[in-house]
């Protein structure tokens, strides 16, 4: 009995080996299907695109909106099926608002994390220093907040086809700007107030002198200042003696902030107008009352009734109990009309960055929260100016 016991472990342990090299032969898998079928095949890799804004630094208070934007974006696409199959991965990094933290942020994603392109960076200064990496590894950016000028179209820099623009750039939104001034505001004279050492701001400052003059509205006085100058009531001061119909102020939230305290503290009610830079609700929320009145132009204002507009704002509020800012807006468009190119582009996750390049430049018509959405000849978006004021602490449209 003993041996026969032996016998029948070895003949069983023989058929399961057996079982098993017949398995293995035939093809089958663990679940029981062919090694083909769909339930063993592997997974499409991940779609990786690279993200770089300012969490810190003085470009904080659009940073962490972006982020938010680009990242509900990412969860409904991936919800929604990703990438033709494929689930899109987020690279965020942080370019601490400098041209080096730009720069370092943008040789990592293009060398090492190999991203298929890279929305950002938040700053026109720093995407004049990161962009030419990006250009150079031939991987496709879309600038998501960059409105200064040489940002895609002629750069200083030399060629750069793989750059791409879906904000609204200065030289776009101020002319409308000026021109709701005269017509609606009935502003005949400023004074044109600039941060002197930041490229967003003296580009802005020489687009709003340039429309001003042709707009036939008198500039009484130019003054210059620095964007780290904490104190501005003597440029103010200097900028009410001239008793202008408004200031004019082209400069990043931090120092514009500081200017409508200033206007308001010496002469409550004031018309102030500015940039892009003023386009962001800290505006409102650390200027308070100050920043009553203000008018700028914008790509995006919250009580747009278009659908897709409506759609996202909801979105946004349920995932993080606040309304969204144009820069969320823009982050959140910029990744949609990523995915509509990437959709289009064969074999993406082997990083054809022309390919992807090409199909960026068709991209025409796709609807976005900024409205229907579209590159021109020179890379740059083509869309609504919205001029807004600043009217019970709500954004509102005036053109």
């Amino acid at each position: 009995m003993r041996v026969g016991g032996v016998m029948q472990k070895r003949i069983v342990g023989g058929l399961a080996v057996l079982a098993i090299t017949l398995a293995a032969c035939t093809g089958t898998t663990a679940t029981g299907g062919p090694s083909g079928s769909p339930t063993a095949s592997a997974a499409k890799p991940d779609v990786k695109v690279g993200v770089v804004i300012s969490l810190t630094g003085v470009g904080n208070v659009y940073g962490p909106t972006q982020k938010n934007g680009v990242e509900l974006a990412a969860q409904r696409i991936n919800d929604a099926g990703g990438v033709n199959g494929a689930k899109m991965v987020l690279v965020i990094d942080d370019d601490q608002s400098t041209t080096d933290g730009g720069v370092t942020a943008f040789r990592k994603q293009t060398s090492q994390d190999r991203v298929v392109a890279i929305l950002g960076p938040t700053l026109s200064n720093t995407a004049v220093a990161a962009h030419p990496v990006a250009q150079s590894a031939q991987t496709p950016v879309i600038a998501i907040s960059n409105t200064g000028d040489g940002i895609v179209g002629k750069c200083d820099y030399g060629p750069c086809d793989y750059i791409f623009r879906a904000s609204l750039g200065e030289s776009t939104a101020i002319p409308q700007t000026v021109s709701v001034a005269k017509s609606k505001l009935n502003v005949k004279s400023v004074v044109l107030m600039y941060a002197q050492d930041d490229k967003f701001s003296s580009d802005g400052f020489a687009i709003f002198k340039k429309n001003l003059t042709s707009a036939g509205i008198t500039i009484k006085k130019e003054i210059a200042f620095s964007k780290t100058d904490v104190d501005l009531s003597g440029p103010v001061t200097a900028a009410l003696a001239e008793s202008p119909d408004a200031i004019v102020d082209s400069s990043l939230a931090g120092p514009a902030i500081a200017v409508l305290k200033e206007v308001n503290k010496r002469s409550p009610g004031k018309l102030v107008i500015g940039g892009n830079g003023f386009n962001t609700p800290a505006i409102i929320t650390s200027a308070g009352a100050a920043a009553e009145g203000a008018v700028s132009g914008a790509a995006w204002y919250l009580g747009n009734p278009d659908p897709v507009n409506k759609d996202f704002v909801a979105a946004y509020k349920a995932k993080y109990n606040l309304d969204p800012d144009q820069f969320a807006a823009q982050a959140y468009s910029a990744l949609y009309i990523l995915l509509d190119a990437l959709k289009r582009t064969p074999a993406v996750t082997s990083v054809l960055h022309d390919k992807l390049r090409d199909q960026i430049e068709l991209t025409t018509g796709v609807k976005t929260p900024l409205g229907e959405f579209s590159f021109n000849a020179s890379h740059d978006v083509s869309q609504k100016v919205y001029v807004v004021q600043i009217k019970n602490g709500v954004f509102t449209q005036i053109n």
